[in-house]
């Protein structure tokens, strides 16, 4: 899955999101995953002796103890600390399906200098925001410790 002309849709807490498809992500299905709280994760996967932490959000993008997951989507497999979060679903869009616009959030960014949402997909089924991997990947990450996010 390194093509990227195609993108992402994920699909998690009632919404759907797409991300341009990276080649440093990686999905895992839940059965190669050990579902077990740890801090805020709701799953892990070991590897190499590392624990690689995926979290379950809700809509406000908050950690949940639990959610209808079947995936996990690590960003990051080329770092020191992947991230993962759980999704209900995914699926790859051709790019030429998409028309993909710049898209600047209003307010804060929830990482220092990194916003979620670059840029959105309009289509006949209405909007999509875009999720920026390398914000997600570090927003996961400061769940894993108290960076100023609510508990």
């Amino acid at each position: 899955m390194t093509d990227l002309r195609h993108y992402l849709e994920l699909r998690f807490a009632g919404r759907a999101y797409l991300m341009p498809n990276f080649p440093d992500i990686l999905v895992e299905p839940r059965e190669n995953m050990q579902v077990a709280r740890k801090g805020r994760a709701a799953a892990e996967r070991t590897v190499h002796g590392a624990s690689w932490r995926a979290y379950a959000l809700g809509p406000d993008w908050m950690p949940i103890p639990e959610s209808a997951w079947t995936r996990a989507v690590f960003f990051g497999i080329g770092t020191s600390r992947p991230a993962g979060l759980l999704v209900d679903d995914l699926r790859l869009l051709s790019a030429s399906e998409l028309r993909v616009e710049p898209f600047t959030p209003l307010g804060p960014a929830p990482v220092p200098g990194l916003h979620l949402f670059p840029g959105a997909a309009v289509s006949r089924g209405g909007l999509t925001l875009v999720l920026a991997a390398d914000a997600v990947a570090a927003y996961l990450r400061a769940l894993e410790g108290d960076h100023g996010l609510d508990p």
